[in-house]
């Protein structure tokens, strides 16, 4: 052999193929990667949508029994010629139940909310496993993130008793998370990455099947009923009852009537956006099994982007 020969520890050339082999045959391309960004950010957006259209009726609920109130006649002499004061103290009454309706969440509202943390929970856990300084310590949030899905899918879970459980994925994040370290953390971080999308298809399947079942059967079907039976039934009370109404008046209805005519556009970009988000999900899924360069944008997220675009636009008008 000859003396100038340069010696290679076997144990450093085994570090380095094997470093190069992760670099060459990464789990996920960059193109794959950012189609999960980009459907992470729909979702993280999306998450305010359905808890806006739950606020918004409680608004309504409030102003229609603000309306109700206006009715009222106070002041009135008793027999002994004394004010009579108890309509006052009760319209005062009614005005704390307004508030309580405005703020309190009802079935509706809480099943919602629990729908909405678990979607959340699901967004964070893919915003960490997208993160450019994935490391120990996110490695670590990680597994957190994936036991805080777990404990949102109880809740959930204990909300909707009326069909079989949600399946709980955060452990297997977790346990898939605490596997990572040294070099192979990077690539075991994309790794988890797909195993999260792929395992996590049938919650959000049945998730936003709920969230539009709620959408379209009890929230969009009241904002309907509201119009027609709550909101021009005051109106007409109070317009016979003063005979004339101030502008202050009619501008309350006006926008009240706006409102619920905007919701109600908000509960349809919803339940579309609800639809989309499991077909967008699913084409995640289907792109990000094995390893391959996307040339195009997948369709599905593309249309979900668009379909929560629209509904923040209405949502921003709703809620200003």
């Amino acid at each position: 052999m000859n003396s100038n020969s340069i010696r290679i520890n076997p144990k450093y050339l085994l570090v380095l193929l094997l470093i190069l082999n992760l670099y060459g045959c990464a789990v996920l391309s960059k193109s794959q990667v950012r189609e999960v960004e980009r459907f992470t950010k729909a979702s993280e957006q999306y998450t305010s949508l359905p808890g806006a259209l739950a606020e918004s009726y409680g608004v309504l609920l409030r102003n229609n029994k603000l309306l109700a109130i206006s009715n009222k006649s106070f002041g009135k002499t008793g027999e002994d010629g004394s004010m009579d004061t108890g309509e006052a103290i009760k319209v005062w009454e009614e005005i704390g139940h307004a508030y309580e309706l405005e703020t309190g969440f009802n079935k509706i509202g809480k099943q919602l909310d629990a729908a909405l943390s678990v979607l959340t929970a699901y967004s964070q856990v893919l915003t960490a496993l997208i993160s450019e300084e994935f490391g120990d310590d996110l490695s670590d949030s990680t597994e957190k993130l994936g036991k805080s899905l777990d404990k949102a899918t109880d809740e959930y879970n204990e909300i909707f008793t009326h069909r079989e459980p949600i399946e709980k994925k955060g452990g297997l994040i977790a346990k898939t998370a605490r596997s990572a370290g040294g070099i192979y953390l990077r690539h075991k971080q994309v790794s988890i990455l797909r195993d999260t999308v792929e395992a996590a298809d049938p919650l959000v399947h049945k998730l936003m099947a709920d969230v539009e079942g709620i959408v379209t059967t009890a929230l969009k079907p009241a904002l309907l009923n509201y119009e027609k039976n709550f909101l021009g039934r005051e109106f007409r009370s109070v317009a016979n009852h003063y005979k004339k109404l101030s502008v202050c008046t009619i501008a309350f209805v006006y926008e009240d009537l706006k409102r619920t005519r905007d919701t109600i556009i908000l509960a349809d970009h919803v339940i579309a956006a609800a639809r989309i988000y499991k077909k967008a999900h699913r084409k995640l899924v289907e792109n990000t099994r094995t390893r391959k360069d996307l040339k195009y944008a997948i369709e599905e997220i593309n249309t979900l982007k668009d379909e929560v675009d629209k509904a923040r636009k209405v949502g921003k008008s709703v809620n200003k």
